[in-house]
């Protein structure tokens, strides 16, 4: 059986969040994963998990991944300490129940251009 304090750690992955209902794929941190600026990161990608993901989401699997906001959740190496990539339209009340999620109590959110959805997605790519 696993100790509470490993229960408890903080948890890396990716996520999906109808406004309604977060769908988060999460797993404990692998140091040997891989590492973004000092963050360790999950191997999961969205298009990857799309198929399963939408049908919890009420979707169809044709649907596109990027549907609905997503995000993805690293941690500090050194310290621990979660970051959330997020779009626009992830409120920060919705960031606090994606923390929850991943168990994460010390955390910091930041927009990442790659997880727009709806509209400012369609604003990075104007040629206006």
């Amino acid at each position: 059986m696993a100790s509470s304090a490993a229960h408890d750690s903080p948890l890396i992955g990716i996520w999906w969040d109808d406004g309604k209902k977060i769908v988060a794929l999460c797993h404990p941190p692998v140091v040997s994963g891989p590492t973004a600026g000092g963050f360790i990161d999950s191997h999961l990608e969205h298009w990857r998990e799309w198929p399963d993901v939408a049908l919890r989401l009420k979707r169809s699997a044709y649907d596109e991944y990027f549907c609905i906001p997503r995000g993805r959740v690293l941690i500090r190496a050194t310290t621990g300490q979660g970051m959330i990539y997020h779009g626009s339209a992830t409120t920060p009340a919705r960031l606090g129940l994606i923390a929850t999620e991943f168990k994460l109590e010390n955390w910091k959110a930041a927009i990442d251009l790659h997880y727009e959805f709806g509209e400012a997605a369609d604003e990075l790519f104007d040629d206006d």
